[in-house]
């Protein structure tokens, strides 16, 4: 009795050992992975607010033609398993006509360039937890001249965050889903995105040289 116990002992440290290798070992192969490449949607709530403001309210008879949402791109580089840096990418535009004068259409558009840092607080083989923040350059132009500027093309300061994120994925391929944010103004009076895309998903791919 007392042999066979001894036996199932051994049996589940051996086991529990192993599955902590396995773990580790998956973990370390994930993390020697530094190139990270993703491409991901975001919502356009924000947007859609303008949107409201244009049809409703500004411009009453107006129809909105199409609203793309977030299109975002982003590259980074693992310096560590919790630190990494790159580039973020992000496009939004919005597309509208008068029904007086149905030929003539008009669109607006956001092009953000966003330096970003990331922080990962938690690593599983499967599963990462992040927060990151992004701060950089918006492109806003379209058809409408600016009343105060009069230029169709202006460059405003954008930045955000991501609040928290969740990275899912093995041997390379993965999936996120972002909670956060993203602003490009000059003043209070002077506003182009004001926490936008709050929520975001993304698939990637993270590979070596």
């Amino acid at each position: 009795m007392k042999k066979a116990l001894l036996i199932s002992i051994c049996l589940v440290a051996g086991l529990s050992v192993r599955a902590g290798e396995t773990r580790e070992s998956s973990v370390l192969a994930w993390d020697s992975l530094r190139h990270e490449v993703r491409l991901g949607y975001g919502d356009p709530l924000f947007e859609s607010a303008t949107k409201y403001e244009i049809t409703h309210i500004g411009k009453p008879n107006t129809e909105v033609l199409y609203l793309t949402g977030h299109l975002f791109a982003e590259y980074q580089y693992s310096w560590l398993w919790w630190l990494s840096t790159g580039m973020q990418v992000d496009f939004n535009s919005m597309g509208w006509r008068d029904l007086r004068d149905p030929a003539s259409t008009h669109n607006y558009y956001n092009l953000s360039f966003l330096p970003t840092i990331r922080f990962s607080y938690y690593r599983h083989p499967w599963v990462t937890l992040y927060s990151s923040a992004f701060v950089g350059l918006t492109i806003n132009g379209g058809t409408e001249t600016d009343p105060v500027r009069h230029k169709k093309t202006i460059c405003y300061p954008g930045f955000g965050i991501t609040a928290l994120g969740v990275q899912v994925g093995h041997k390379g391929f993965f999936g996120t889903v972002e909670i956060g944010g993203l602003c490009a103004l000059q003043n209070e009076n002077d506003i182009v995105m004001l926490m936008s895309r709050i929520f975001s998903v993304s698939i990637g791919y993270r590979f070596n040289n």
